[in-house]
């Protein structure tokens, strides 16, 4: 049983990176044809760079926790199906309210569902803190005048 317990949690983990290795690269083609685009108002160009990034990843969060939740119904560890998605994304966010509990024959999933969300958070974060690197220089070495 800890057997299948693992191989789940380790396959489910790289669809999820497999997914968020998507997103990235969508960040990465909507680099180059719009590059250019406010190059001459650097705050602007942040601005929408950050709501541009932080809508894609957001999005492939809730992807990933969708995945989270169809495993979660597919095994039944939630009474309710219903509960499946807000189940999930508590494990996911490593929030563990403890309102909804998973049976103990698949208690592995929780942390591995969690273990996921973590690493998927911290590679965001890095993608966030690479776009503000990215164009602070140019809001640094401008004056306020240059917008």
């Amino acid at each position: 049983m800890i057997n299948e317990q693992l191989t789940i949690g380790l396959v489910v983990n790289v669809v999820t990176m497999l997914i968020h290795l998507a997103a990235t690269m969508l960040l990465v083609a909507l680099i180059h044809p719009y590059g250019n685009w406010f190059s001459n108002r650097p705050r602007i160009r942040l601005v929408i760079a950050l709501l541009v990034t932080n809508y894609v990843l957001l999005t492939a969060h809730l992807l990933e926790v969708g995945l989270w939740a169809l495993v979660y119904t597919w095994l039944e560890l939630v009474g309710d199906p219903a509960d499946a998605f807000y189940s999930a994304f508590v494990n996911y966010t490593t929030l563990g309210y403890g309102d909804v509990l998973q049976g103990t024959r698949t208690r592995l999933l929780g942390p591995l569902a969690s273990a996921s969300g973590i690493m998927m958070f911290g590679w965001s974060t890095a993608l966030l803190i690479y776009v503000l690197q990215g164009h602070l220089p140019n809001i640094i070495t401008r004056t306020p005048q240059d917008d």
